[in-house]
């Protein structure tokens, strides 16, 4: 009897977990990411607030312990946000952060809380913004980024 009643709990938490959930898309980098290909999502909200999260998994084979990511919002007519975002990836000793799955890891990161937005179609360009220690110019190719999401909820 409680294994049926822990059973339908696990059950009822995964159905419950994407209620609020109003936008939540994948892209698939192939190899590596390049620092001129912008990630881009379309979607259309209605006016209130949200929140929102970039969704990064990463394989082994990523090899900082930080991740710079440069976000913009567009409006139909113009930018709205432009962000440049760093965000932590691996602990101090080096091992990557995040749900593991298999040779997976996977992180939920914030990009905005309680971001009003009006009725409208928007769209988010995301690029990578990494560069190597005492250099200048931008790291070209960045290996271990296996996708790049973008997630939108409703705020609570």
């Amino acid at each position: 009897m409680l294994t049926r009643v822990l059973i339908v709990l696990i059950i009822f938490s995964f159905l419950s977990c994407g209620q609020d959930r109003i936008f939540d898309s994948y892209k698939t980098i192939p190899n590596q990411w390049d620092k001129d290909s912008l990630i881009m999502f379309e979607f259309d909200l209605k006016s209130s607030s949200y929140n929102s999260f970039i969704n990064v998994r990463t394989d082994q084979s990523y090899m900082f312990n930080n991740l710079f990511l440069i976000i913009t919002v567009h409006d139909s007519t113009k930018i709205i946000m432009k962000d440049t975002l760093e965000y932590k990836m691996a602990n101090s000793d080096g091992k990557l952060l995040g749900k593991k799955f298999l040779n997976t890891y996977e992180n939920k990161l914030v990009h905005k809380e309680s971001a009003k937005f009006e009725n409208g179609k928007y769209l988010v360009t995301i690029q990578h913004a990494m560069r190597k220690i005492n250099k200048v110019s931008g790291l070209k190719l960045l290996d271990g980024i296996i996708n790049i999401g973008y997630r939108i909820e409703k705020e609570k």
